[in-house]
């Protein structure tokens, strides 16, 4: 990845933390389709690279990732540990947990584990996705002053 992807300060810079093809472009496709803002999307597949690359990006940045978009069925991690482990790694970064997992007890765990959102991807709308990014970032912002 070249750095001049992660200091563009004129876009929304996304983390994608997805391994299966098809849902990673249904969602670039989703934020191409709401075409309100300038997004930067980067997708990477296992728990340890999202690590990784959000302590790259805020090295070279001094800030986080605008919204992490997280699935909990990782080749490195699944279920809750991986909010948890995401959320021990990077304590303030905005987390929307988008899975196929439509399960509410979960979806609650996720949000007590520092999530600000949980999305089951074969519900989602445009909308939904474009306001729970803005939360999510706003939630953050909010929490960061707190």
């Amino acid at each position: 990845m070249a750095s001049s992807n992660l200091t563009d300060t004129a876009a929304i810079h996304i983390l994608l933390v997805e391994n299966n093809p098809g849902d990673a472009a249904l969602v670039r496709q989703t934020l191409i389709r709401a075409g309100q803002e300038t997004w930067k999307v980067v997708q990477v597949e296992q728990l340890c690279e999202a690590i990784a690359i959000c302590q790259e990006y805020r090295s070279q940045t001094g800030q986080n990732f605008d919204a992490v978009l997280l699935d909990v069925r990782l080749p490195d991690s699944t279920g809750l540990e991986t909010v948890v482990q995401f959320r021990h790694a990077m304590p303030d970064a905005p987390i929307v947990v988008l899975t196929a997992l439509n399960d509410e007890t979960l979806a609650l765990q996720a949000i007590r584990a520092g999530a600000q959102d949980y999305l089951a991807k074969d519900e989602i709308t445009i909308h939904q996705l474009l306001r729970s990014i803005k939360f999510a970032i706003e939630r953050q912002a909010a929490q960061a002053l707190n």
